[in-house]
């Protein structure tokens, strides 16, 4: 019995997780660079495990791995940058070889670091900033990024990230929060909507809308902090509530703001 409950939690965990980012991934290949690169930051692989994490997981776990997530989001970070830069040169599975390179290496180095909230806000505005900054010659203002991922490829990120929510919630115990906190920053999102615009509509959309997803991560960092803060403060369930709420928050505000430099 304790089998099939097992079972029936881990399918209805992937299910959930597949239909956020299914979701998602429509939304961010249906508008255009900045939109779809705010809405990309949305926490749609994160949400859905920190509400299954909750269950059963203490307050300071949860805070220690929205913590260490925060800090691992400087790996998804140069994920993006390196995707940007190397779609220059090469097609999207070099891309993306390359990419992941680089994100294992940092990812590495974060999980060094301790469960400091300011050191990684620290982090990711440093790094945000630098990768924006040396990004943004590249960009042209007028490229593309509208267009249909494909049922398929949308299905199968779904299920990608419904395998990793489910894998890594159940697996939290023996994880660790650290090691949990940076595996539930990998860029699973990022990685279709990099590889199907860099396939459908060329380098210089690809290098536009990974340009401004770096600025949407910021609604990532948001969540993160958020949860790491109140999660200690308040139920788990309320932290969480508040952190989707100021994740949201953030990316409307990011939205707006492109849409009145416009």
């Amino acid at each position: 019995m304790d089998f099939l409950v097992f079972n029936e939690a881990l399918l209805i965990r992937m299910v959930c997780t597949g239909l956020v980012v299914i979701g998602v991934s429509w939304a961010v290949g249906a508008f255009g660079p900045i939109v779809g690169g705010a809405l990309a930051g949305l926490p749609m692989v994160m949400g859905p495990a920190f509400f299954f994490l909750v269950q059963h997981a203490s307050t300071d776990f949860i805070a220690t791995t929205a913590t260490y997530t925060l800090i691992s989001l400087c790996a998804t970070q140069t994920f993006v940058l390196t995707y940007l830069f190397a779609s220059r040169r090469h097609r999207p599975l070099p891309c993306l070889a390359i990419s992941f390179g680089a994100w294992a290496v940092t990812a590495v180095l974060c999980r060094l670091l301790p469960p400091s909230i300011l050191l990684g806000v620290l982090l990711f505005t440093a790094v945000t900033a630098g990768a924006i900054y040396v990004s943004r010659p590249l960009v042209v203002p007028s490229a593309k990024a509208k267009g249909n991922a494909g049922w398929a490829t949308l299905l199968l990120r779904g299920a990608l990230a419904g395998v990793l929510v489910a894998t890594i919630t159940t697996a939290s115990g023996w994880l660790g929060p650290s090691s949990a906190g940076i595996l539930l920053a990998f860029p699973i999102g990022y990685t279709v909507i990099a590889t199907t615009i860099h396939e459908k509509l060329g380098t210089a959309s690809v290098i536009a809308t990974l340009h401004a997803a770096l600025l949407g991560g910021c609604s990532l960092a948001a969540f993160c902090l958020s949860m790491a803060l109140l999660a200690p403060q308040v139920a788990p369930m309320t932290a969480l509530m508040l952190a989707t709420l100021a994740s949201v928050g953030t990316t409307l505000a990011l939205v707006l703001r492109s849409r009145w430099r416009t």
